[in-house]
Formats: C-alpha cells, sequence, structure tokens
C-alpha cells in the first residue's frame, strides 16, 4: 500500500492551533481583567480603570468560550472566534492605521496584538474536514 503524506497542515489541525490560541488569549484577559480589579480594589492607581477591566475580561471570556467550544468541535465556537478575532482585528487596524498616520509608523504593543487576531482568524477560518464534522 502506498502512503501519500500531507503536503499541507490538515485543516483539522489549524483549528486545534487556533482554538489553543484562543484559550491563550481568553486566559490572559481574564487575567488581566481580574488582576486589574483586584489591584485598584486596594487602592493602586493603573491606567487601566473598572471599565478597560471589564471589557478586557469580558473579551477574554469570549475568546475563551469559543476556542474551548472549536476544541470540542463544535460550529459555534468556530463563530464566536471568527467573529470575535474578526472585530478586533478590524479595530485594532483602524486604531495602528489611525495612530501611525498621526504619529507616525512604528511597531508596538498592537501590532503584536493585531497579528494574533490576524493569525487567529485566519486558523479559524479554514474550512473543517469532514471528519472533524462527523465527529462532532
Amino acid at each position: 500500500m502506498e502512503q501519500v503524506g500531507p503536503e499541507r497542515a490538515s485543516r483539522a489541525v489549524t483549528g486545534v492551533i487556533a482554538g489553543w490560541l484562543g484559550v491563550l488569549v481568553g486566559a490572559a484577559g481574564i487575567v488581566v481583567g481580574t488582576a486589574t480589579s483586584a489591584l485598584r480594589a486596594v487602592g493602586r492607581e493603573l491606567d487601566l480603570d473598572y471599565v478597560g477591566a471589564g471589557i478586557v475580561g469580558g473579551l477574554g471570556v469570549v475568546y475563551l468560550l469559543g476556542a474551548v467550544l472549536l476544541l470540542r468541535r463544535r460550529m459555534v465556537g468556530r463563530r464566536m472566534l471568527i467573529t470575535v478575532a474578526a472585530v478586533m482585528a478590524g479595530a485594532t487596524l483602524l486604531v495602528v492605521v489611525l495612530n501611525g498616520a498621526s504619529h507616525g509608523w512604528r511597531f508596538g504593543p498592537l501590532d503584536g496584538w493585531l497579528v494574533l487576531n490576524v493569525v487567529i482568524l485566519a486558523l479559524s477560518l479554514s474550512e473543517p474536514t469532514r471528519r472533524w464534522t462527523i465527529t462532532r
């Protein structure tokens, strides 16, 4: 029997990578939101206020929920991760372009956030394989 090797990464593998990146982003968002709220509650002055911490934590929950559902092979998780990554990539791109046009172009943390969201979006957009959809 002839065994054919994969010419490119399996679409199921790209979904798993997108899921785990979503888990990392979601967990980080929850940790940052919670830590910020806790530090502000004990009197420490930070640049991020309670509203910002709530937004970061809420986005972390959405990323985490979408990623976990994607890893459990649920199409709703894939759609959630695609939606949140697309919205965040678009919003971040807008901020990067406006900031770059007014203050000069340089690489910063928002550019890294943009790249991360584009990677999650691209990996989440790959169509699931038939085996992936059958096992869900």
